[in-house]
């Protein structure tokens, strides 16, 4: 039987029990979620054209990185009205949300249709990163195993308030090598004609501002740059940039109005930056380190990074941990899974 289910591996439980798991997350794979439905707003053709553009990104960057991606139905696809997330999930999250075992998405509709298609992104790279699923009697019954790079893992025994205990494996980078594929889609995205226009704003927005800073001479050139890379978004760009054009005609004294306005939008939380920005620095610390102690084996961060992005869409672990234990030492795979992990209760 072919399973639309984008799950590829059961662990545990016999072949009988295989077989009703796979069952059971075909069932929850075809199941609309209440909790989503309440919050629903009609697809319209743009926003259809919109996931579906985005859709074809994401799944050539997930085969660049060795991923067999599926198709995700369109009614697994969930556009919410703005401030949902944050009721759905009592204040933990806002804008996009994933549920792995049900492989279903919600999307906060905005004003900006380049945060809508970035956050769908993200969140469509988790469910297109390679997925197993396990079979325990206790405490949880069937449960996702692997979700990309993360392993999970459930224990009531350490918990004394009476819950689960979920344990994370490699959650952080998991999150980092999402967001870094996020950057690299919203490049992509920015490109189309249906996004262009708000793209190319916020782009001049940000070249103002960093001449200004490149202009004053300030000693801190690879703040600036980081800045230019980080910025993914201000409200209303195209009437922000139309109001420093129309300041003067003078650059420089355009550039100092904007970064003016920059400070007022910071101040207003008026701005978003790239998602995970502690989780890619974390990530990227270790990728330099990598490079630095791999004898001429990797040449540059980006290098080491495709190891990483093809464990996580392809499940490989054992290869990543070899590349790893060879450079680090034996047991290092492990300690880096422990590092980077996150525990929760449930």
């Amino acid at each position: 039987m072919e399973w639309k289910t984008h799950y590829e591996r059961i662990v545990g439980g016999t072949e009988e029990e295989k077989d009703m798991a796979f069952n059971k997350l075909q069932d929850l794979f075809d199941e609309r979620i209440k909790e989503f439905s309440k919050y629903e707003l009609k697809k319209t053709p743009e926003d259809l054209e919109i996931l579906k553009k985005s859709e074809t990104i994401v799944n050539n960057i997930v085969a660049r990185y060795g991923g067999r991606p599926k198709a995700l139905p369109i009614d697994n696809i969930y556009i919410l009205k703005p401030g949902s997330i944050l009721t759905i999930t009592g204040g933990r999250f806002s804008g996009g949300i994933h549920r792995p075992i049900r492989l279903k998405i919600g999307v906060e509709k905005g004003e900006s249709k380049l945060l809508f298609a970035s956050t769908f992104g993200h969140e469509l790279f988790h469910l297109k990163s390679y997925k197993s699923a396990r079979i325990d009697k206790l405490p949880v019954g069937l449960h996702v195993y692997r979700s990309g790079l993360s392993m999970y893992k459930y224990d009531r025994k350490n918990s004394n308030e009476g819950k689960i205990e979920e344990k994370e494996y490699f959650a952080m980078l998991e999150e980092a090598i999402i967001s870094e594929c996020t950057i690299k889609f919203i490049e992509e995205i920015s490109k189309d004609p249906i996004l262009k226009e708000e793209a190319e704003a916020i782009r001049k927005f940000k070249d103002w501002i960093v001449a200004y800073y490149l202009r004053i001479g300030t000693s801190r050139e690879e703040k600036v740059r980081e800045f230019e890379r980080e910025l993914k978004y201000i409200t209303d760009p195209q009437s922000k940039v139309e109001k420093v054009l129309a300041f003067s005609t003078d650059e420089e004294k355009r550039q100092e109005y904007a970064t003016k306005m920059l400070n007022e939008l910071f101040k207003e939380r008026e701005l978003e930056e790239m998602e995970r920005y502690k989780e890619r620095k974390n990530l990227y610390e270790l990728l330099d380190k990598l490079v630095v102690s791999s004898n001429g084996k990797f040449k540059s961060r980006d290098e080491v990074f495709k190891e990483f992005a093809e464990a996580n869409f392809s499940g490989n672990y054992l290869h990543l941990a070899r590349i790893i234990e060879s450079i680090l030492g034996k047991g290092s795979f492990r300690k880096l899974a422990e590092e980077f992990s996150e525990t929760r209760k449930i």
